[in-house]
C-alpha cells in the first residue's frame, strides 16, 4: 500500500521531462523510473489511423519531431498510464484486465472494488471521466494535487495532448483542472491502495 505523499511526489516529479502524449503508451511497469515507454514514433506513425494522425501531427511538429524519421524514438505516455504508474500499479495487471478511464469510472460508479467515488476532491484522489457517453474521442484522468475551498480540484497532475501542445512541449504537467470542470461526467475517486 502507498500513501498520498508518495503518489503526489511521483506525479509532480514527472513534469518537465518532455514526455510525448500517445494513447495506449506507458504505465506498464510501476517500478520503472518514469511512466513513459520508449516509443518508436517513426515506425508507429504510418500505422496510425488518419484521425489520430490529425491529432498528433501538430503536436509533434510543434515539438520539432520528424515523424518521417524511422529511427525516431521518444518517451511516450497517456493519461491512464501516467496515473497507474504514479499509484504504483500496472495499467495491465492481468491478461484480461486493462486499467483505463472507462474501467476506473465504471468501478467507482459501481462496485468500488479498486476505485471509490468521492463527493469532494482531496489531495491524492483522482478526477476522471470516461470516453463512453462523454462525447469526446478519449476519456481523461488526472491526480488532484491541490483542492479549493469548495472541495473541487484546483490543480491536477495529468498527461494529455493539450499539455504537450502548450509550450514547453511536455504531456505531463501540473495545471488547472479545466478539462474536467467542463465535462459533466467527471467524478472524483479514491484508489483503494492509498492509505487514507
Amino acid at each position: 500500500m502507498t500513501n498520498v505523499q508518495t503518489v503526489l511526489g511521483r506525479a509532480t516529479a514527472m513534469a518537465g521531462r518532455r514526455t510525448l502524449y500517445w494513447a495506449g503508451a506507458g504505465g506498464f511497469d510501476p517500478h520503472a523510473a518514469t511512466p513513459a515507454q520508449p516509443l518508436a514514433v517513426g515506425q508507429a506513425w504510418p500505422k496510425l489511423p488518419a484521425d489520430e494522425q490529425a491529432i498528433y501531427r501538430p503536436l509533434a511538429e510543434a515539438a520539432g519531431l520528424d515523424l518521417n524519421d524511422p529511427d525516431l524514438v521518444v518517451p511516450a505516455c497517456d493519461c491512464s498510464g501516467f496515473v497507474c504508474w504514479a499509484l504504483g500499479i500496472s495499467r495491465h495487471p492481468a491478461p484480461d484486465r486493462w486499467i483505463n478511464t472507462d474501467s476506473v469510472w465504471d468501478d467507482a460508479q459501481g462496485a468500488g472494488v479498486q476505485f471509490k467515488k468521492l463527493a469532494r476532491a482531496a489531495p491524492g484522489c483522482l478526477v476522471v471521466y470516461p470516453k463512453a457517453g462523454s462525447g469526446e474521442k478519449f476519456g481523461h484522468i488526472g491526480i488532484v494535487t491541490q483542492v479549493d475551498a469548495n472541495g473541487r480540484a484546483a490543480l491536477i497532475a495529468h498527461c494529455s495532448a493539450v499539455n504537450f501542445a502548450t509550450a514547453p512541449p511536455d504531456a505531463i504537467k501540473v495545471n488547472a483542472a479545466v478539462a474536467f470542470e467542463h465535462q459533466p461526467k467527471s467524478i472524483y475517486v479514491w484508489f483503494q491502495g492509498i492509505a487514507a
